[in-house]
């Protein structure tokens, strides 16, 4: 009995690591196999959008027929059928062939594209260049879903990463006014910009070898002492440079747009105010962003917490950066609280509204959370082991 309960004891040992191994969002987010999916797959969207917005008009210019430029279209959607086979069957089994190999075998279509100009019209190659880049297209976005399946995270940590991740599909929208393709009629800017963008993607992936997060992510922290904050001071600072913008507007509505440089408007009414007050609100958000997460973690070390400089790089780049921390903070400021016995601190839903539409207020919603939370007195899991004995 004994030697059946030792086994059943090891048995249960070898699985606590497997069970452990979660990816919270801030592992994900501190982890630089998940920016370089993220850039790789921005730059691989914006050399295929270039490219299908500029290839009706080069090859028709070129002499290609409708029924050729037909072709491309044709490649390109069963391109898109392989990149889902092949982010679903075969990332799984090799993630960084899976997605090294599509780009450099549509990178060397690119370059026979580029070397011999009459493949434009070859109906062949127009094929295997939209069987190629069609793959690229539909791989990336489905492939990092994939590898984010095999991180284990929360929904909530799974749904913040894909809403950064989508972010990428405004390159669709920046690509259609890159001047690269309108005044090109031979096609080789559009080559050369399609091969920047393919060879960019590869670099950023070229230095990760496991991109299927299949390993524990690794602790990271980087304690500051807690500082309690004035909500109310932090959101005149935001809103100073909001009320700059609005009187510039009404300046400008009321066609007195020569006079904006006038001292008569004061500090609110011109263009050098405005810029100054930007400027140094950027530069108090990312103090702030950067302080704030060190702080916590100077309360309670987490590894849902981000490093500061990360969160600081994601609050001030990335597009939905900063209501994704904010929500992230929140979610983790009530947690502590539950942990503790107490009740949460913020509300969820206010916070990411605020954060959409007025970001001001949501962020001194999380200070005042953050301030209440260093008050709590953090119950260690030791102790309440202690407590139950």
């Amino acid at each position: 009995m004994m030697m059946i309960k030792g086994s059943m004891k090891l048995m249960d040992n070898t699985s606590t690591p497997a069970a452990d191994m979660r990816w919270t969002l801030a592992d994900l987010l501190s982890s630089y196999r998940f920016w370089a999916l993220y850039l790789a797959t921005l730059f691989a969207t914006i050399g295929v959008q270039i490219l299908n917005l500029s290839l009706p008009l080069i090859s028709s210019s070129l002499g290609a027929s409708y029924q050729e430029i037909g072709i491309f279209s044709l490649g390109s959607n069963i391109g898109l059928i392989l990149g889902a086979f092949t982010a679903f069957s075969v990332a799984g089994r090799s993630p960084r062939a899976s997605l090294m190999i599509p780009l450099i075998v549509a990178a060397a279509v690119a370059l026979a594209f580029l070397l011999v100009p009459g493949l434009w019209t070859s109906p062949l190659l127009l094929f295997a260049m939209g069987a190629t880049i069609g793959t690229v297209h539909t791989l990336f976005p489905l492939a990092t879903a994939t590898f984010l399946v095999g991180a284990r995270p929360s929904k909530i940590d799974f749904g913040c990463a894909l809403a950064l991740l989508s972010m990428t599909s405004l390159s669709t929208t920046a690509a259609s006014f890159m001047p690269v393709y309108q005044n090109d009629r031979s096609g080789e800017t559009v080559i050369f910009a399609l091969l920047a963008c393919l060879v960019l993607a590869a670099i950023v992936l070229a230095p990760v070898r496991d991109l299927d997060f299949s390993k524990a992510p690794r602790p990271r922290h980087k304690a500051f002492a807690p500082r309690r904050r004035s909500p109310l001071l932090i959101a005149i600072i935001y809103i100073l440079p909001i009320i700059a913008l609005l009187r510039l507007l009404f300046i400008a509505a009321s066609g007195q747009g020569e006079a904006l440089e006038s001292p008569s408007y004061g500090p609110f009414g011109s263009v050098a105010s405005l810029a100054i007050f930007l400027v140094a609100m950027l530069i108090y958000l990312a103090y702030w962003v950067y302080r704030i997460h060190g702080e916590l973690a100077g309360v309670a070390a987490s590894q849902r917490l981000l490093t500061p400089f990360s969160a600081m790089c994601i609050a001030i780049l990335i597009p939905l950066g900063l209501p994704v921390i904010l929500m992230t903070l929140a979610d983790f400021i009530n947690d502590r609280a539950r942990e503790n016995g107490t009740k949460p601190l913020i509300s969820i839903p206010v916070v990411v509204t605020l954060s959409l539409i007025f970001p001001p207020l949501a962020i001194a919603l999380v200070q005042y959370g953050a301030n209440k939370s260093y008050g709590i007195k953090i119950i260690e899991p030791s102790q309440i082991s202690g407590q139950a004995m």
